[in-house]
């Protein structure tokens, strides 16, 4: 079968593409799009029977097209990428494949929906040079691998509205080649970087004209990448072993003009010359795209998507360590969703729904964590999904990376105008400022920040035992009557004291706590994840809730982790645990202290087994057992990926009786049947 192409803009690198489509007889190209009627036409008269369109949506319609080259500046690598899987096409998209790991992660996440193929375009990684380099390392010919030396920069004049010197268009060197010393790097180990030391110069335009990095990775190991713009530097690069050496003289464009590309070795002291003659180097990418479909492949084993994601993770470290930031990547003028949000109708979401006491409109019953986003774009990626999702609650706080979360979700959701639609759940007053006259002067920042003159359920972030709960009661419906908060709770509070401010609100004719947010999960916790800290768990405040009269919204609901295969390898002391670049992330110490008790491992063995039967996974069978008690519950969650927020969504499905649900808290001895 004849893999027919498409390629979405008309630039220089459109160009190779194009004549290596020509060069292989499986693959033909059928459609080209550029932003111009002219330069289409002009583009596609070189190639024989092949569509132009001034459109790009019109060449994603085109039902002759089964893969799309997209070959746009980097910045709209996402958008187009996402859009062309959405119409059914498997995707090549030039590197690098999103202008940050985010963006890669909303790509590879929406390749996965679609079942569709996509592979980032390094074109190296497809070449027999770079093959047998890995060959070579593999079979131990210099030894371990202690240190990588690898360069790609060129020097171009300053031009301040070329792609390459402009920030709206994710200039400068890191991105446009600085990815590929980086890519090599990680390929030789096999490993992702376990720290990023870089530095470099932000011209005029603000992106980076020359930069360095130092990549460590473990046991030492280290590689030297280096890039740039405006600099002419050695585009080589050098792999240094216990036992020798190999040096690339040519590692991103290994043939010359006649296919012939060669390298040295260096093994026992001595140098080898190790060489080889081949095909054009795109035409090498064009078949690895080709035989990864015609296989029935979503992946190329050139560059994976957990690859291309990678990649991203160490290129977002390199630049932030010499401090560029794109504009479009910033809160303020964050560029919005990476293509037009698609929202359910009312009912038609994903996440179910529910309507809490004390608060008017209906509340989806997964509530977004927002503790955890390192940076605006993945807060974006992350929260477009969840409200695609028909997930309309978000739940904050004061002190969450020091008002950082709240200025993400107040930008995010003025750029997308959802204010209306969404419930923003506040916290203040935390420990060591737990008194009421905080409540005001904490709820006026907090306001400017989430960029709203409300918060729609409020919580005291802890409670003071040393403070009557006259006091808070009061100063929170002072809020009430301003308008700045709509309902209100209390997150660490015991039955005693919630019992108490719902008592003396009663007598006083005052409005009382209709939420609580304490730990519940299906593990019990042992000792307190932080001072301060107070669980809903025990079998009083379960019967206290289903009155009805508080709606519990838990933080912890799937116990940080303990239900996940992570503590089997922390059993087993192999206990690393590969992190998802969020800001929070659960530690070893802080499972074991919070949650390791031997009746919460028989939790933990019945949820698996239950997961088992029900096909589905132990985290989603603690999911919904949380959200299967007989009272109002609206569970926090704190996804890290989008395949984690859809796994969240996935646990609703669950349906648990009883009998499971006395079973897995261990009130019962026989399995469910």
């Amino acid at each position: 079968m004849t893999l027919q192409w498409g390629i979405l803009a008309t630039g220089r690198i459109a160009t190779a593409l194009a004549d290596a489509l020509s060069g292989t007889p499986e693959n033909r190209l059928v459609a080209v799009a550029s932003r111009t009627a002219d330069r289409a036409r002009e583009f596609a008269a070189r190639y024989p029977d092949t569509r132009a369109y001034a459109d790009y949506d019109a060449l994603l319609a085109d039902p002759d097209v089964h893969i799309v080259y997209v070959a746009t500046p980097h910045p709209q690598h996402a958008q187009w990428t996402i859009r062309a899987l959405e119409a059914g096409k498997h995707v090549l998209c030039e590197k690098p494949l999103g202008l940050n790991a985010p963006q890669v992660m909303a790509m590879t996440h929406a390749a996965a929906t679609h079942q569709r193929f996509l592979m980032e375009a390094f074109m190296y990684r497809c070449h027999p040079q770079t093959r047998m380099v890995q060959q070579l390392i593999r079979a131990g010919a210099i030894g371990q691998v202690r240190h990588i030396a690898a360069s790609f920069g060129y020097q171009t004049p300053f031009d301040e509205h070329s792609r390459l010197f402009a920030n709206s268009l994710g200039g400068g060197g890191i991105l446009d080649v600085g990815c590929y010393p980086v890519s090599l790097a990680r390929a030789i180990l096999q490993a992702e970087p376990v720290s990023v030391q870089a530095h470099g110069h932000l011209g005029s335009t603000g992106v980076d004209e020359w930069s360095s990095a130092l990549l460590g990775f473990d046991d030492g190991v280290s590689a030297q990448v280096n890039t740039s713009i405006r600099l002419g530097i050695d585009n080589t690069a050098r792999i240094s072993g216990t036992d020798g050496y190999i040096h690339l003289p040519r590692p991103w464009l290994p043939a010359d003009d006649v296919g012939h590309w060669s390298f040295t070795l260096n093994t026992g002291g001595e140098n080898h010359t190790v060489s080889g003659t081949g095909k054009p180097l795109y035409v090498y990418e064009v078949q690895a795209a080709a035989r990864a479909i015609e296989a029935g492949k979503q992946e190329s084993p050139a560059m994976s998507w957990a690859d291309s994601l990678g990649n991203a993770r160490t290129l977002d470290a390199w630049r932030q360590a010499v401090g560029l930031t794109y504009r479009e990547e910033a809160p303020a003028t964050h560029r919005g969703p990476l293509r037009g949000l698609r929202r359910p109708g009312p009912g038609q979401g994903r996440i179910a729904h529910a309507s809490p006491p004390g608060l008017r409109q209906s509340m989806s019953r997964l509530v977004m964590g927002c503790d955890n986003q390192p940076n605006a774009s993945h807060a974006a990626v992350m929260w477009d999904h969840y409200l695609e999702q028909g997930g309309n609650a978000f739940d904050t706080a004061y002190v969450y990376g020091d008002g950082l979360m709240e200025r993400f979700l107040g930008y995010w959701h003025e750029q997308r105008g959802v204010r209306n639609d969404i419930v923003i759940i506040g916290k203040g007053a935390h420990t060591p400022h737990c008194f009421p006259e905080f409540i005001h002067r904490q709820l006026d920042e907090s306001l400017q920040r989430l960029r709203t003159d409300y918060v729609d359920v409020y919580f005291l972030h802890r409670d003071n035992v040393d403070v009557p709960v006259s006091e808070f009661v009061d100063a929170l419906n002072e809020e009430v009557t301003k308008g700045r908060i709509r309902s209100f709770g209390g997150s660490n509070w015991t039955l005693a004291r919630l019992q108490a401010a719902n008592d003396y609100a009663r007598k006083s004719g005052r409005q009382g706590f209709t939420a609580l947010s304490n730990n519940f999960s299906l593990a019990r916790m042992v000792n307190q994840i932080w001072p301060g800290t107070e669980t809903a768990w025990e079998a009083d405040y379960r019967r206290y809730l289903q009155h009805g009269e508080v709606a519990l919204m838990p933080w912890s609901s799937q116990a940080r982790g303990f239900f996940t295969p992570w503590v089997d390898s922390v059993l087993t002391d192999h206990s690393a645990r590969t992190s998802s670049g969020t800001r929070v992330e659960p530690t070893v110490d802080e499972l074991k202290r919070t949650w390791f008790a031997d009746d919460n491992f028989e939790r933990r063995r019945r949820a698996i087994t239950l997961a088992s039967r029900l096909d589905t996974s132990a985290i989603n069978v603690a999911l919904a057992y949380v959200l299967a008690q007989p009272f109002p519950v609206f569970a926090l969650i704190g996804p890290r990926t989008l395949a984690e927020l859809d796994d969240c969504i996935n646990a609703q499905r669950l349906r648990l009786s009883p009998e499971m649900l006395a079973w897995l808290n261990l009130e019962s001895g026989e399995a469910p049947v």
